[in-house]
């Protein structure tokens, strides 16, 4: 197979570097052809998915074919099932593009995807306290709900029990932070 650049994701710029694909070889089960790459991240449908390339993700065929979601659509800041629930809009196409066409992360629980200035932000990968701790201005309002700000910068581990999610806004820059632990 000829050398091909890999797809880039606008939402999710380094998840090659990220784990969330594999490389290895494959047939993917969507478009039918070798590839080098497998995803190793979240997929919502009701298929059996086991080789996916990225090129089926980032043209979203994947996504046609499946019914599939890479991204819960319920767990994108400010989306609700319920409109009467939902907060401030979210930008229509950058929703899309990160539910059907953006590689997920992975998470101990259900992935959030923040956003801001109405608009998705850009995943930039998993953080411990160390990472955080030149952001904590920009990251406050996220940390609220944390009353020991020093013993989550002293437990929070890029791969550990307690996990942080780093994005940022497209638009301003600003920096923003979710939490998980298993």
């Amino acid at each position: 197979m000829p050398a091909c650049s890999l797809p880039h994701f606008t939402f999710n710029p380094n998840a090659y570097t990220l784990g969330l694909f594999e490389q290895k070889d494959i047939v993917c089960e969507c478009c039918h052809q070798p590839r080098t790459y497998s995803y190793a991240g979240p997929i919502y449908c009701e298929a059996e998915v086991d080789a996916l390339c990225p090129w089926c993700i980032a043209d979203g065929s994947a996504a046609a074919k499946w019914d599939a979601e890479f991204q819960d659509w319920a767990s994108v800041e400010g989306n609700s099932p319920d409109p009467a629930e939902a907060s401030a809009p979210t930008n229509a196409a950058s929703l899309e593009e990160v539910v059907s066409r953006s590689p997920g992360y992975n998470s101990w629980q259900q992935e959030v995807w923040l956003t801001h200035c109405q608009d998705m932000c850009v995943f930039l990968g998993y953080v411990g306290g160390e990472d955080i701790r030149p952001l904590l201005p920009e990251l406050r309002p996220d940390l609220q709900d944390w009353p020991d700000e020093e013993f989550l910068l002293r437990s929070l581990s890029a791969d550990g029990g307690l996990t942080g999610y780093l994005f940022q806004c497209r638009h301003c820059g600003q920096h923003r932070l979710h939490i998980d632990c298993d």
